[in-house]
C-alpha cells in the first residue's frame, strides 16, 4: 500500500505532513482529504478565518490531488 501524505494550505498556516498513511487505494484517500478539509475549516472558523484552505495530497512521486475550499465572511 503506498503512504500518502496531507498537506494543509490557508492563507494563514501551512502544515507539511512528514508522517503520511498508508491507503488502499487513491479513492480512499480523496474520501479522508475532503473529510481533512473540512475538519481544517471548522478549525478555522473558530478564530473567525477566512479564506482559501487546500488539502494536497502526495506520495512519493509528489503531488496528484489537490482539494480546496474558500470560506467568504460578509457582514449584511
Amino acid at each position: 500500500m503506498p503512504t500518502i501524505y496531507f498537506d494543509i494550505l490557508s492563507d494563514t498556516d501551512t502544515i507539511i505532513d512528514d508522517e503520511g498513511v498508508e491507503l488502499p487505494n487513491t479513492c480512499v484517500a480523496r474520501q479522508l482529504a475532503l473529510e481533512l478539509l473540512g475538519q481544517a475549516i471548522l478549525d478555522g472558523s473558530r478564530h473567525g478565518t477566512p479564506g482559501v484552505t487546500k488539502v494536497e495530497l502526495r506520495d512519493q512521486n509528489g503531488p496528484f490531488l489537490r482539494v480546496s475550499a474558500a470560506v467568504v465572511i460578509e457582514k449584511l
